[in-house]
């Protein structure tokens, strides 16, 4: 039986805006490329180990033929304290690929992310806050060992501090809902931890249409003078009309590939921050903070 015109034509539209809406990329407003560096090296004069390391970086790229140049140096920028939260035990944050950092001093917010392999699944799972100045991103995020687009939303924190239970949770972030079947339970600190984190940045390179800014982070545990992790990184915002040109692509590969090939600084193997914190082996949860 033959079909009418316009019945073929309705059939064609509706399954061609599926396949448009299928095919269309989530654009991410950044990239963030980073990798964990030996945090020993940093222990004695972090500034001047800063300094050796940027001098390190340069000979690398130059080793690598990179047309561009890095300029600036490293100087102190913020000073704050991080934790990580989740459900002893069950871990029900994280194993629904969410991770909520709650942050203290130069900065004060609290945010909630999700993080996975899949650009759309990442941008369309529901992130919101209710909070106030709530923003959010969407952020591929590169290590030498994964690559996630994340999903974010950072807001003022609570009147009342960090959420106590996933119910809180989901009382300042209604994206949060996901995780209703467990809103009785509490949340604390991953693996007891509160870390002092000492950022340095100000370098930068020219990728052409985008700019590579760099930070080094460092984070101590309680009084310690040595640093526990070391995280070098740089990140680059997408731009509104080109988005991320080839070259700009091709020299952030090679910015990688310089970072994760100083085999004298970096760390093995290279994880990420929120990794290292559930991995980190603590004394309040002999058996793991995820049994």
């Amino acid at each position: 039986m033959k079909r009418s015109l316009a019945c073929t034509l309705a059939i064609t539209g509706l399954f061609g805006s599926f396949a448009s809406h299928a095919n269309s990329p989530a654009y991410v407003d950044s990239k963030e490329y980073k990798v964990l560096l030996t945090p020993s090296l940093f222990a004695s004069n972090p500034a001047s180990a800063a300094s050796s390391l940027l001098q390190a970086l340069s000979t690398r790229l130059t080793q690598l033929n990179f047309d561009k140049t890095i300029t600036g140096s490293f100087a102190a920028d913020g000073l704050d304290v991080v934790s990580y939260y989740d459900t002893a035990g069950t871990c029900v944050v994280r194993n629904n690929k969410y991770a909520v950092r709650y942050r203290t001093g130069d900065d004060n917010d609290i945010e909630f992310k999700f993080s996975h392999p899949d650009e759309e699944l990442s941008s369309f799972t529901d992130v919101s806050g209710s909070g106030k100045h709530n923003s959010g991103k969407l952020e591929t995020d590169v290590s030498p060992s994964s690559l996630v687009y994340s999903n974010s939303s950072k807001q003022d924190p609570a009147s009342g501090g960090a959420p106590a239970t996933v119910s809180a949770l989901i009382s300042q972030f209604p994206g949060a809902s996901v995780l209703s079947a467990s809103s009785s339970q509490s949340l604390v600190k991953v693996n007891g931890l509160s870390l002092t984190q000492h950022e340095y940045d100000g370098p930068s390179s020219d990728l052409g249409q985008s700019v590579a800014d760099f930070t080094l982070t460092l984070w101590y545990i309680g009084s310690s003078s040595t640093p526990s992790l070391a995280e070098l990184s740089f990140r680059i915002d997408a731009d509104s009309s080109s988005y991320f040109t080839t070259p700009v692509m091709q020299r952030s590969q090679i910015l990688m590939q310089a970072m994760s090939t100083l085999t004298s600084w970096d760390l093995s193997p290279s994880t990420t921050k929120t990794a290292w914190v559930y991995d980190y082996h603590s004394a309040t949860y002999p058996n793991d903070f995820c049994n």
